[in-house]
């Protein structure tokens, strides 16, 4: 149907300033003329800041940029809004913003140079570093926002984005969130009119995109975005809603007056009749008028604040390109993990020498509370625990057994009695327990603190960034790990990446628990062994138990990590025999454990396939050694290494499929550090490069006893 018969909601539009500068008195916020008048010297520095780059991008000497003309009243204006304890949640063409909150330009300058250090967030302001994905960080504003409101302060996060990002479903469902946990969150939709060549027309048929806040149970509003009296009203009354809990959407429209990026031309999808029509609209020299009207602004004031800006800019540019020529591109290897595990550590070793140059010695990163990182093995010790495979037997016997899921639910009860930041949430884990009943009773012993959640796992994931940027330290279930691929997004751009974006500033602490793996006759997507593709992300953490004292031990690491975690749970162990499990028992991540000790070849395996690996070499004549990886990311090399220059053979079982799976990474390891020691080529048991078959077929996928034995008898005869 015509656009004139779409439906349409009521939204309340805010204009203060006309585009002459001429204001509505009844609506003119009461602002005093030093404030107003660094409110203009933000914008200008921003509009300059945008000029001298692209300048500096055309001679080559800079990359790819955003620049923000023509958007100055809607980040400085809402910015203004905001108190010392906001946080602000960055797209990534928010410096006026970043400026506005008493930022250098500097940093915006190094970001531009294709430096991290731009990216590192100041400590004394809480800021997020920018985000390139489109339309992913409102989810962490929303998180933020609930954390704040859980933590009962006074703070809110503002989150930007563009009218492009408004199709994504991320940002649906970070305002269906925020409005479900009454999260203390502003959204910011700068509405500049396209998503790079295309235009609004084509992005939605809406008639505002404010509007879209109605199906999240949100406030809507719209202002004028290149009124900068208009966006600073809207913005501190929805500030002043979000503390009561009631999220808004701000739609401020506005006009992109550059390309979208330095890599666009905006000539081949914009008229320059269109650009005449928007250049009235002005917010900068709206503002100025308006300033000139109050008396506060005439041609020398102008001229002086001109002058302090180049002289400002060219001081930022010159210690930016001091950074420049100091950069060590060995930190590259300093703020994936806490802690450097020790494959990464000989990658930098090999890079150092590679290079030829001298650095400082390898101590580790720092974390974000400023105290230097420890392995997270060691959160364990603090606290008297001790490793589960330094176990005696009167521990043993004097331990309750359980079963997985049941170690599970009780590691979970001890962290949340111990630790206050730790939080569970994810779907069905309350009243329902989780489907695995893994959660069960904890939504009675810690009411607050275990949440339902709604269907969406990129908002699960999303919200745990948010929640560990504001301190907690979030366990996150998944219901199957089939689809944590609807939230790979957040685990790939930013759940892994933040403590290396923000260079140690900000870290994410989460735990995602999921229930994986075949053997219990699941439904499509119910049954995916995709552990490989995770270990391939560096930052996260991949571990996988095959004992309840694993699952319990893991766990308990895996909460305490610094680092986010991948919890994978073999669904057929959930409910195998039950096993002593000491309370606070404590498994380090990336270490192995040996199963069995041997000296004629090596097993590798991990989960569900560990016991299958026991049974297929219970009755064998052989000796042999069984590691159970535990962790697959970071990798225990050097247990393997040192079993296989022991044993000269190897084979390595796991339930994924063949091609990319994790076997092909452990044979290439052994390949490079203990390729002499191997007499007869490394076997592979694996399932079959076919989607995973439904339960009628489950079976013939499956690796089981006879495929491993029948692998290991052939590296013996080899």
């Amino acid at each position: 149907m015509p656009r004139s018969e779409v439906a349409t909601f009521s939204v309340d539009r805010v204009e203060i300033l006309d585009e002459d500068g001429r204001v509505d008195e009844s609506l003119e916020p009461d602002i005093d003329d030093e404030r107003l008048l660094e409110w203009y010297r933000t914008m200008k520095r921003s509009r300059r800041l945008d000029r001298r780059i692209i300048a500096l991008q055309r001679r080559g000497e800079l990359g790819t940029f955003a620049p923000a003309t023509g958007q100055e009243a809607a980040q400085v204006g809402s910015t203004a809004a905001l108190s010392e304890t906001d946080w602000t949640v960055p797209a990534f063409r928010e410096h006026p913003s970043a400026l506005a909150r008493g930022g250098s330009a500097q940093p915006i300058i190094e970001y531009a140079m294709g430096l991290e250090e731009g990216g590192e967030p100041p400590a004394d302001v809480p800021i997020m570093p920018p985000s390139i994905a489109v339309g992913t960080q409102p989810l962490h504003a929303a998180g933020i926002g609930w954390a704040e409101s859980m933590n009962d302060t006074e703070s809110v996060a503002l989150t930007y984005f563009g009218d492009g990002a408004t199709s994504e479903g991320e940002v649906y469902e970070a305002m269906n969130l925020a409005g479900v946990y009454e999260a203390q969150t502003v959204f910011f939709c700068q509405n500049n009119q396209y998503a790079i060549s295309t235009p609004l027309e084509k992005q939605t048929r809406a008639a505002t995109l404010a509007q879209k806040a109605v199906a999240a149970g949100i406030e809507p509003i719209q202002v004028d975005g290149n009124d900068i009296l208009g966006v600073y009203a809207v913005t501190k009354e929805a500030k002043e809603r979000a503390r009561r809990g009631v999220p808004t959407l701000i739609e401020a429209t506005t006009y992109r007056r550059e390309m979208h990026t330095t890599a666009d031309d905006p000539s081949v999808y914009r008229t320059t009749e269109e650009e005449e029509e928007w250049e009235p609209l002005d917010p900068i020299l709206r503002f100025e008028r308006y300033l000139r009207e109050r008396g506060v602004l005439d041609d020398e004031t102008i001229d002086s604040i001109e002058a302090g800006i180049e002289t400002d800019l060219e001081a930022a540019l010159e210690r930016a390109r001091e950074t420049e020529a100091n950069a060590d591109p060995v930190d590259m290897f300093d703020t994936a993990y806490a802690e450097r595990p020790p494959y990464l550590e000989r990658q930098r070793e090999a890079f150092v020498a590679d290079e030829g140059y001298t650095v400082a010695p390898a101590t580790g990163s720092q974390r974000s509370d400023g105290g230097s990182s420890t392995a997270d093995v060691d959160a364990g010790d603090a606290d008297g625990s001790g490793s589960a495979d330094d176990l005696t037997d009167a521990d043993l016997e004097s331990a309750d057994r359980l079963n997985m899921v049941e170690a599970i639910r009780e590691t979970l009860h001890a962290e949340l009695e111990r630790d206050d930041d730790v939080l569970v949430y994810g779907q069905d884990v309350g009243v329902d327990g989780g489907v695995f009943r893994a959660t069960q009773g904890l939504l009675d012993a810690f009411p607050g603190r275990v949440h339902d959640a709604p269907v969406a796992e990129a908002g699960i994931v999303g919200l745990g960034v948010g929640l560990s940027a504001a301190g907690y330290r979030p366990v996150a279930e998944i219901q199957f790990a089939g689809f944590t691929f609807q939230a790979f997004d957040q685990i790939h751009q930013h759940l892994s990446r933040m403590r290396a974006r923000s260079r140690g500033e900000i870290t994410c602490p989460m735990v995602i628990r999921a229930p994986y793996g075949l053997g219990v006759s699941a439904l499509e997507h119910h049954s995916e062994s995709y552990e490989a593709g995770y270990a391939h992300i560096p930052g996260l953490k991949v571990a996988i138990p095959s004992t309840a004292r694993d699952a319990a031990g893991l766990l308990r690491s895996a909460v305490r990590s610094p680092d986010p975690v991948l919890f994978l749970e073999p669904m057929m162990l959930y409910r195998a025999a039950r096993r002593p499990v000491p309370e606070e028992t404590v498994v380090p991540l990336g270490e192995a454990r040996v199963v069995d000790s041997g000296t004629d070849a090596t097993v590798v395996a991990w989960g569900a396939m560990v016991p299958e690996v026991e049974d297929a070499v219970d009755d064998l004549a052989a000796d042999i050694e069984v590691i159970d990886l535990r962790t697959i990311s970071p990798m225990d090399t050097e247990t393997v290494l040192e079993s296989v220059r022991k044993t000269g053979r190897c084979v390595v079982v796991h339930e994924a499929p063949r091609t990319g799976g994790f076997a092909g990474e452990i044979a290439a390891r052994i390949s490079d550090e203990a390729v002499w020691y191997i007499e007869a080529p490394i076997e592979r048991v694996t399932g079959y490069d076919v989607p995973v078959p439904l339960p009628a077929r489950e079976d013939a996928y499956r690796p089981d006893r006879n495929r491993i034995r029948a692998a290991i008898e052939r590296v013996l005869a080899a």
